[in-house]
């Protein structure tokens, strides 16, 4: 790979499954502040394209999902009070908005998964990492600090106590170890994981959206409010979708949703 290759955030579509790739090689998928700020935007593209139904997550390549920010840009974005808290409010903004896609999302984890790599893949729906995969939070290794909020949805995931060893030693977790703690939903081989979104996509995107948006208020009351969570209900069964579940019941076909 050249020197001269641009880090940048790859946005793909292959029928109903949009993937982006994290691709900065050079320093293990490491997200650089351009990449941070471009973040939001795609996930704006996903969300207002009515033919993209998941969004998978995935670093480029074979060596690393993310090895988290691009630390070689501190010096020069975080030597200010005022770099500090630009750097950070555009992190948290765009893993905020990756957790507001109103579409299933998943994070393809191989290789390294290492600080603000595991901070997005939290953002994330759902993890599935290749046995290859191996997750770090080297905070206390680095004298930096780790965002609440991300914390709050490590905790949720994988309850105080491991959250804290995750935190306090900064060790090192193969997959398996990630499995055992909860911090990712399976080991699985790459196509298993695009099959498993493939299929996903062609599930009723109103039912996923409902799901979605009440598990999450489960998890953090007030993101949406139970009215919104009501609304999202009711727009399933007064959809065509929902129409078109019942008859491809009835006819024994597969049903063809299109997300009205």
């Amino acid at each position: 790979m050249s020197s001269e290759h641009t880090p940048t955030l790859r946005y793909q579509k292959d029928g109903g499954v949009a993937t982006l790739s994290i691709d900065h090689p050079t320093r293990h998928n490491a997200m650089t502040f351009d990449m941070w700020a471009a973040l939001p935007g795609l996930m704006e593209q996903a969300d207002a394209d009515p033919d993209v139904r998941v969004l998978v997550l995935r670093g480029a390549g074979e060596k690393a999902f993310s090895s988290g920010s691009d630390i070689s840009q501190f010096g020069e974005r975080r030597s200010t009070e005022a770099g500090v808290k630009l750097w950070n409010d555009t992190v948290v903004a765009a893993a905020e908005r990756l957790v507001r896609l109103g579409k299933p999302s998943v994070a393809l984890i191989r290789g390294l998964c290492f600080g603000g790599g595991v901070g997005l893949s939290l953002h994330c729906d759902l993890r599935f990492a290749t046995s290859d995969a191996s997750f770090s939070i080297p905070a206390a290794k680095l004298g930096v600090g780790y965002y609440p909020a991300w914390l709050k949805r490590l905790s949720s995931l994988v309850g105080p106590a491991v959250a804290k060893e995750i935190m306090f030693t900064a060790r090192r977790y193969d997959a398996a170890q990630a499995l055992r703690v909860g911090l990712i939903n399976d080991v699985r081989d790459e196509a298993e994981t695009l099959e498993l979104a493939a299929r996903m996509a062609a599930l009723a995107p109103l039912s996923l959206r409902a799901s979605k948006m009440a598990i999450d208020d489960a998890v953090e009351p007030g993101r949406y409010g139970d009215d919104a969570c009501q609304q999202a209900l009711r727009a399933c069964f007064a959809s065509q979708d929902y129409k078109e579940g019942q008859a491809a019941f009835r006819d024994k076909r597969p049903p063809a949703f299109t997300g009205r």
